[in-house]
């Protein structure tokens, strides 16, 4: 078998196999899709074992942001089990940064525990409710709404040139990506809280929310404002389809300690992806 960093020229059997592992019409199906998130090295790489007929039988991505290469689309068919083969993939983008994950399953977790890695608290979601909405219920708040974004429209950023996404620059500089279909706006970037909420009620969205770090103490000014964590809302975390009370439960791990002051932020590893919003 062989280990190695693929290239668009792989599509078509990388496309066998990513659909032999997720769900139908996932991201990751599509080739502008795949493109954005492993087409630049210096947004992302692919990493793939090739068995002898020449198929795709084991894949690791890697997304480079904040100078770590945040583990995700990890899978490795029976044949590459108990042979070392993720040890060569996770070699492979240890060469490009240093190694973290985000929304690991189980399975992942056990992995990590087995590779020694740290964990970190998990990251916390933090969601306010227009005030000036009446119907404060689940049906009430995640409901579509017809809101004049195109102002606002920004491609800029690599993260704002994923397909499907909606992203949006506001007056105090603070950056969001459109949910409107749900009702709501997610927060990437917030420069000035009560600027950019109440901007958010102008345009008639419902709610906004914000995942960051614990430790990322931005958080105060939030809970200043009246932002509450997840669980405590009628706005569930996962959006594609929505799911109520489905809450935010992400966990954060790292393969050597990362500095105190590191904050995982939205757009980092795949927490933030199409398909997870």
């Amino acid at each position: 078998m062989i280990t190695r960093e693929a290239t668009i020229e792989d599509w078509e059997k990388l496309l066998i196999f990513l659909k032999k592992i997720y769900r139908t019409n996932h991201p990751l199906h599509k080739k502008a899709f795949w493109e954005w998130q492993y087409g630049n090295s210096k947004y992302g790489r692919s990493f793939i074992c090739i068995n002898n007929n020449e198929d795709v039988v084991g894949h690791v991505g890697a997304n480079f942001q904040g100078n770590v290469a945040w583990i995700i689309n990890v899978y490795l068919d029976e044949e590459c089990r108990g042979k070392g083969i993720l040890t060569k993939l996770y070699a492979l983008a240890r060469a490009y940064y240093p190694l973290a994950a985000t929304a690991a399953n189980e399975a992942g977790l056990g992995l990590y525990r087995n590779m020694r890695w740290v964990r970190y608290y998990d990251l916390v979601r933090y969601v306010k409710i227009n005030p000036k909405l009446e119907d404060k219920s689940f049906q009430g708040v995640c409901k579509e709404v017809t809101v004049n974004y195109e102002p606002l429209i920004n491609k800029e950023s690599h993260y704002f040139k994923q397909p499907g996404l909606k992203g949006l620059l506001f007056r105090d500089g603070s950056l969001a990506t459109s949910q409107e279909k749900v009702g709501g706006l997610r927060a990437v970037n917030i420069k000035d809280v009560k600027a950019f909420e109440n901007q958010a009620w102008e345009l008639g969205y419902h709610w906004v929310d914000y995942i960051t770090s614990w430790n990322d103490l931005q958080v105060k000014q939030l809970i200043k404002e009246n932002w509450t964590i997840d669980y405590k809302n009628v706005v569930p975390w996962r959006l594609n389809p929505v799911q109520e009370n489905y809450f935010c439960d992400i966990t954060f791990l790292s393969e050597k300690p990362l500095d105190n002051e590191f904050i995982v932020q939205r757009t980092y590893s795949d927490h933030g992806r199409i398909g997870s919003l």
